[in-house]
């Protein structure tokens, strides 16, 4: 029984980081909050332990053809996370410019320009 309270306060302060992320991933954060927790994030992986966010996003930018993509300033824009409920957990995905280019997130790039029109009035 001792074991499973142990188990579960470490999931709950497990959860506390999972929820700030999620934030981040949310765009609840100031962009530049939000991109420094977001390539954090992403730096506590092993494969991606030596990233460089500053020459990322000017390399991969120029990958993209869509107006919404090409011009992000945003971590969030090509990354998200999706929720795995069986494991309580999220996977780390990508909005892939090959994917991007053929349209593919017409949807989300609609969502992202109605916002920014929003924020402009």
């Amino acid at each position: 029984m001792k074991w499973f309270w142990l188990l579960a306060l470490i999931g709950m302060s497990v959860g506390c980081y999972t929820k700030d992320i999620e934030k981040a991933f949310d765009g609840d954060f100031v962009a530049v909050d939000s991109n420094k927790m977001i390539n954090d994030y992403c730096r506590s992986c092993h494969i991606h332990r030596d990233f460089t966010p500053a020459s990322h996003v000017e390399e991969q930018s120029l990958l993209y053809k869509r107006k919404v993509f090409r011009y992000a300033t945003e971590c969030r824009t090509c990354h998200y996370l999706e929720k795995q409920f069986s494991l309580n957990d999220f996977t780390r995905k990508t909005r892939r410019p090959e994917e991007a280019n053929q349209g593919k997130f017409k949807e989300f790039e609609l969502g992202i320009l109605r916002a920014q029109k929003a924020k402009e009035n």
